[in-house]
This record gives structure tokens, sequence and C-alpha cells, in this order.
């Protein structure tokens, strides 16, 4: 796995330097349970974002949404309020206990969860959605900030590569649990209170969800906190005696770094972080469209079920996430010592422009099985590229800006994010008299957003390379 990091030098034979002593420093048996909360915390809040998506057509029917509606809902009701909410709960986590911001995330998400069970009306569910985006937007900056605290370097790839295919896993996960929730409250209807037994399926299922908030919020709040930057190499007293120079050095430039302001890193490296967030974001406009309408084109043309949807959407993401792991660890150690620094952007660059020239076989499906085996192959180019943008990241910003940063990238993109749902849902209202016109308005979205994201990356090559060498200059 430590093949995963495309900037790692060569360690020095000396065992008393500070790189070795990184090397050999292990983290305790706290930050593996602190990893292991935060992926039950993602996993939760992949859970309560998928099962929307599940139990969408239910809720058209009964609430009489047109498809419009459904990707407002889905693209300004969750990722322009995620974005919107990133960048403020990256500097409260920056400042303050991340361990209580995250616990606070967590139970705003569920309330709004809940809330979805309330809804009578188009406006009800779309405030319910951005309660969800503004809680789950605390995820991405706050388990990336702590992550690096609570492992040394030399251990951090395999942390971040065990919790982005458990946050992947998670979304497996969410579909197959979401749709044996949508059964197993069906069958419990009868035990339940006569207040609530003539709701329907799709709102129980979000009562039922919502009340997992509070227990995961309390494992949050377990996590022993962590000093930032702890589990960054430091000079040593003996390195100090043996090593005047380098430990000087080291020590320097973990000073300088520290007092970087978060405006001068962004003036250094804006062209960095622009064509990653506009390639990323052309990219994501037909991802996130596949991942939000294609389960719904399913039900849609083939009449399955929520619990149908589940297990095929489940299996597809399971599937396609082994293969993709994989994949991506052997891309890895065949390009990053061909390439440096740049094998990991070429890799990410390649998996999107493959996943959305696949997508044009959604155009040729002709069953449920079919559209779940698409989405299995699309997502095995896209996985293998994600299991190695946490560590770009995480190195790409000092610690003390690290959930700005990566807040900050998230903004960029809440645009792309909200751009492809709608674009899909207005394509698809406009096609209605078309004959498979929604697969149609996904394929279109997904290949324009996916080339133009692909070219942006590429030219993105010569900064990109030159933020990770000052990052870690060799």
């Amino acid at each position: 796995m430590s093949s995963l990091t495309p900037l790692a030098a060569a360690l020095p034979p000396d065992a008393t330097s500070p790189a070795a002593q990184e090397t050999a420093r292990k983290a305790p048996s706290s930050a593996w349970y602190a990893l292991a909360v935060l992926v039950i915390a993602t996993v939760l809040g992949s859970i309560d974002k998928v099962i929307l998506t599940l139990l969408t057509e239910p809720m058209r029917i009964a609430l009489s949404l047109s498809d419009t509606q459904l990707g407002l809902l889905q693209g300004a009701g969750i990722v322009l309020f995620t974005g919107i909410a990133t960048l403020p709960l990256g500097w409260l986590s920056d400042r303050y206990d991340r361990r209580v911001v995250l616990a606070a995330c967590v139970l705003l998400w569920s309330a709004a969860t809940a809330m979805r069970g309330t809804a009578m009306d188009y406006g009800v569910l779309f405030i319910a959605s951005i309660g969800l985006g503004v809680g789950e937007a605390g995820l991405t900056p706050i388990t990336n900030s702590m992550i690096p605290d609570l492992f040394p370097r030399a251990q951090r790839v395999m942390a971040n590569a065990v919790f982005a295919l458990s946050a992947i896993f998670g979304s497996a996960l969410g579909a197959l649990l979401g749709g044996t929730v949508v059964h197993l409250t069906e069958d419990l209807r009868p035990w339940l209170p006569a207040s609530m037994q003539h709701l329907e399926a799709w709102r129980l299922t979000f009562f039922v969800m919502a009340s997992a908030g509070l227990p995961v919020a309390l494992l949050v709040l377990s996590i022993r906190r962590t000093r930032r930057g702890k589990a960054q190499p430091v000079s040593s007293a003996a390195t100090v005696t043996h090593h005047a120079a380098p430990a000087a050095s080291q020590a320097d430039a973990d000073d300088a770094a520290s007092t970087v302001s978060f405006r001068d890193h962004l003036r250094l490296h804006w062209r960095t972080f622009a064509g990653l967030v506009i390639g990323a974001g052309l990219a994501s406009v037909g991802m996130s469209s596949i991942g939000t309408w294609l389960p719904i084109m399913a039900a849609r043309s083939y009449g399955i079920t929520p619990a149908q949807m589940g297990q095929g959407m489940g299996l597809a993401f399971l599937c396609g996430t082994v293969v993709g792991g994989l994949l991506g660890v052997a891309a890895m150690r065949y390009v990053q010592p061909r390439m440096g620094p740049a094998a990991a952007l070429r890799i990410i660059m390649l998996g999107n422009l493959t996943a959305a020239l696949l997508s044009t076989l959604l155009l040729f499906t002709r069953s449920a099985t079919d559209a779940f085996a698409l989405l299995a192959l699309l997502v095995v180019p896209l996985i293998s590229g994600a299991v190695l943008l946490p560590n770009v990241l995480q190195d790409a910003a000092p610690p003390h800006l690290r959930a700005r940063t990566i807040a900050l990238l998230s903004v960029g993109g809440l645009p792309f994010g909200v751009l492809g749902p709608l674009v899909v849902g207005m394509l698809s209202d406009a096609l209605k008299s078309v004959p498979n016109g929604l697969a149609v308005s996904i394929v279109a979205t997904t290949l324009i957003g996916g080339v133009l994201g692909a070219m942006v990356l590429r030219a993105t090559e010569g900064p990109f390379v030159r933020l990770m060498r000052a990052a870690r200059p060799t």
C-alpha cells in the first residue's frame, strides 16, 4: 500500500535521521479506534444520502414532483449547501475541537433525515435536504484534517486507503442497507404505534435512519483529542546531537510552514488549485449525474422496487470498489517510478475520462441488470483514482491550513455539483417525448463534462508537480 503515495522520497540509510525515526514510529491503538469511528460516521452519512436516491421514485409519486425539482433537490438542496457550509466548518475545525464540530454535524444531518419523513410538499423536502447538506459538509475537512494528526507519515497512506475505501464501501452499504430497511419497515409495520402504521414506507425509512445519529455522535465525542501536527516528523535531542544541520533545517522548515498564512498559500499555488477545482468539477458534472439518475432510470424504466434497487446498487459499488482499489494500487506501482509527482493526477484524469466514455453504454442497456453492471464498470476507473486523492490533498497544505484548504477546494467545486443533476433533470423534462430521453440526458452531460475535465487536469500537471515538490522537497 505504500506505493500509493506519489511523493515519498527514498529514505536515508541513517536510522537516526528524522525521516527514519518517522518511519519507525507507529500509531497507538487510540488512533485506529478514532479511524474506525470516523469510518462509522462517514458510512452513516453515505447511507442517509444514498437512501434518498433509493426512495426518490415513491417520493416523486407521493408528492407529485417533476424531474427538474428532483434535480434541484439533489443539486442545489444537497450539493450547493454542502459547498457553502464546507469552508465555515473547515474554519471551525482549524480553531476548535474537531470532535465537537463533527458530532454536531452528525446530529444536524440526522435531524434533517427525520424531517424528510415529515415532508408533505416539496418545500419541506428541500429544507430538509439543505440540513443534510450542511451537516455532511463537515465530514471531508474534519476527517482529512484529523487523519494526518493521528498517524505518522509511514502509516498515513495505509490509514487514508482504509478510510477512502471504507467511505466508498459506505455508499454500497448504504444502498444495501437502505433497501433492506425499506423491506423490514414494511414487515414491522403492524408492531409500530397506531399513529405511524398508516405512513408510507419511505417516511418510516427516514425515521429509522435518523435514530442512528445520537449514538454515532457520542462515539465521535469518545475519540481522544489529538494535537494538530502531532504525527508530523520532529527533531529529537539525539538527532540534534548527531545531525545538527539536517535537524535544524527540518525545524526551520516546520517553523516556516506554520507561519504561512492561508492567503499566501492560495496566492502561491492558485493555478494548481484552480486547475484541480475546474478539472475535477467538470468531471463531477457527469459523475454526479450518473450516481443520482441511473438508479432513478432503472426504477422508472424497469419497474424495480427500492429493495431491489438497493441490492443492485450495493453489489455494483462493492464489486467496482474492490476492482478499482486494486487497479489503483497496481497503476500507482507502475506509473509512479516513471512519472513521479504527476502520477496520481494522471491516474485520476484517465479514470475520469474512461468513466465518461463508458457512460455511452447506458444507451444500450435493456434491463436493470444491464444498468447495474454498467454502474459497476463505471465505478472501477473512478475508484482507481479516488484512493490516491487524500494523500495528495493532505500534502498540499501545512497542518494549520489543511482543513481550510480542502474545504476551499470543495466550495470551488460546488457550482459543478449543482449543475450536473439539474442539467440532467431539465434535459429529461425537455426530452419527455423522446424514447430513452433520460438516458440520453445522462450520457450527454457525463460525456461532455468528462472530456473537458480531463483536458483541464492535463493542463494542470505542471503547476501541480511544482506544488508537490514544494510540499515534499527531495
